[in-house]
């Protein structure tokens, strides 16, 4: 009856180990995606042919403002100040591509 009493109060420490192990992991991983991601914002012109990609990510609860990501041609992330009039004119264009034209409405 003893290692009966033994077993089972091992496999319930595993358990609850395991348990807190996981949620110790998601707890850390949703501790780094609630930031910001631009510590540092760029302002000067890059020209268009040099930019690969651009991500608009609005504020919300993670960071309090809009970012502007763009992956150049050669892999390097920059972020973008958003209050650049060059930088206005790539989220207008982003904002403009994502609204649905009259026949994707349904």
């Amino acid at each position: 009856m003893e290692i009966k009493n033994r077993m089972i109060t091992a496999a319930t420490i595993i358990c609850l180990l395991s348990t807190a192990v996981t949620e110790a992991i998601s707890l850390a991983r949703m501790g780094t995606e609630l930031r910001c991601h631009c510590v540092k914002m760029e302002s000067r012109f890059i020209l268009p042919k040099n930019l690969l990609n651009v991500q608009l990510i609005p504020s919300g609860p993670h960071c309090s403002n809009t970012e502007v990501i763009a992956t150049l041609k050669s892999g390097l992330l920059v972020c973008l100040e958003p209050k650049a009039p060059w930088v206005k004119k790539i989220i207008k264009k982003i904002l403009e591509s994502s609204k649905p034209t009259p026949e994707t409405r349904i």
